[in-house]
């Protein structure tokens, strides 16, 4: 299998750099190796083990870490496992999914079965939101309430705004390697105070063959028949998914649709000052 890292360095430095962000959240966590027909599966569960379950299925290529930061202040509610998605920066091995067909929910599908969970409360953020839809889509019985955050497959961005804020700085960046161009690509949908987060997806775009396919945009007739309840958190400044447009376009596919909260003064990643909104949204809509 080829490796999704252009170098073992690459793939040293970014795992070194999960394994000191999940130390500094000084929580306990189990991990849980699921073996799959499409790829050995890291999954990382913490949280209250007498709590509802809820299964989570993170950012691209952003793994248990960020994902668990986000949720901190409620794992003492919940018991929280974190799929980690195949073929990304992640503890799972690098199998390339295809997009295009029913590979995600089949994958998805096995690992609820090897965690018991017949029945799930999901959180999808980003892409994991996509991983999420693809359920709704092949396997709707097994999900019980669904939390899309800043979600992917629902809206496209802005191509003018994408390209001047996006595609330029990282042209930019890829010619003159210069260090301001890429802290202008990832100020587009970066908390500007995270750090971490510069430091990170700084060794992914050095350091990773970036998947660029685009994961396409839900049909409604493909969630016609999915009745579970659905609630969204989106961005108002959300570059790649403005929060306007999910909220509009979520009406038009979801007839379950519960809520759409939008976060305000928020891009794609949501800020540290947001944690405690969406930690209320998800206390909230699983109760």
């Amino acid at each position: 299998m080829a490796s999704i890292y252009k170098n073992k360095k690459a793939k040293t430095d970014l795992m070194n750099l999960y394994d000191k962000k999940l130390k500094e959240l000084k929580i306990d966590v189990t991990n849980i190796d699921v073996d799959t027909k499409f790829g050995k599966t890291r999954v990382v569960k913490t949280g209250n083990s007498k709590g509802k379950r809820i299964v989570m299925f993170h950012g691209y290529n952003a793994g248990a870490p960020i994902t668990l930061e986000a949720i901190k202040g409620v794992l003492d509610k919940y018991c929280f496992y974190v799929v980690e998605t195949l073929g990304q920066a992640t503890k799972s091995e690098e199998t390339i999914i295809n997009i295009k067909d029913n590979s995600f929910a089949l994958w998805a599908n096995e690992v609820l079965e090897e965690l018991e969970i017949k029945k799930a409360n999901v959180i999808g953020i980003s892409y994991g939101a996509f991983i999420v839809e693809k359920l709704m889509i092949y396997k709707p019985h097994r999900l019980e309430k669904c939390i899309l955050v800043v979600p992917s497959g629902i809206v496209n961005g802005n191509i003018w705004e994408s390209t001047k804020k996006l595609t330029f700085p990282l042209i930019r960046w890829n010619i003159t390697k210069k260090e301001k161009h890429l802290k202008s690509f990832l100020s587009a949908f970066v908390p500007v105070e995270d750090d971490f987060l510069y430091e990170m997806l700084s060794l992914i775009l050095k350091g990773v063959k970036l998947d660029t396919r685009i994961p396409k945009l839900l049909k409604p007739q493909e969630v016609e028949n999915f009745k579970a309840p659905v609630y969204i958190i989106a961005a108002r400044n959300d570059i790649y998914f403005p929060g306007e447009k999910i909220a509009k376009r979520s009406k038009e596919l979801f007839s379950n649709l519960k809520e759409v909260f939008l976060l305000e003064n928020s891009k794609h990643m949501p800020s540290k000052d947001s944690y405690s909104i969406i930690q209320k949204k998800i206390v909230e809509w699983i109760n």
